[in-house]
Order: structure tokens, then C-alpha cells, then sequence
């Protein structure tokens, strides 16, 4: 078990050197490659909570009851 808590630790601290030498010596290429993709799916999840609280979001209407215009439909 000690071995593989060295191997664990060992492989941990090198990811985390070259992830951030990645980004201290090409910033765009991190940018693009994980830093987008991140943020995107922090933006994705949140949105739903951030529209709700702006106002920004509506409740979900079936199709038939958001056409105006049409005799019959929305008149209840």
C-alpha cells in the first residue's frame, strides 16, 4: 500500500508541475485545450440557477399554447 501511495503521490505532484508550467509557458494552447472546456461546463451547469435568479428564464410552454395569432389556441 506505501508503494502505491509513493506511486499516487509521485505521479499527483507531476501532473500538477506540468499542468502549471502548461499554462505559466503557453497560456493560449492551456486556454484552449482545458480552460475552455471547464469553464464551459461551469457555465452549463450554473446557467439554469444564474437565469432563474435574472429573471432571464421563462417556465417551459407546450408548442400549441405559444403560437398567438391562432383562433381557438390560447383562449382558455
Amino acid at each position: 500500500m506505501r508503494d502505491f501511495l509513493l506511486w499516487a503521490g509521485t505521479a499527483l505532484l507531476a501532473t500538477g508541475v506540468c499542468l502549471w508550467a502548461w499554462r505559466r509557458f503557453a497560456p493560449v494552447s492551456f486556454w484552449l485545450v482545458i480552460g475552455f472546456p471547464v469553464k464551459a461546463v461551469m457555465v452549463y451547469g450554473t446557467w439554469r440557477a444564474v437565469a432563474s435568479g435574472c429573471g432571464l428564464s421563462k417556465r417551459r410552454r407546450r408548442w400549441r399554447w405559444s403560437v398567438p395569432g391562432f383562433p381557438g389556441w390560447g383562449a382558455e
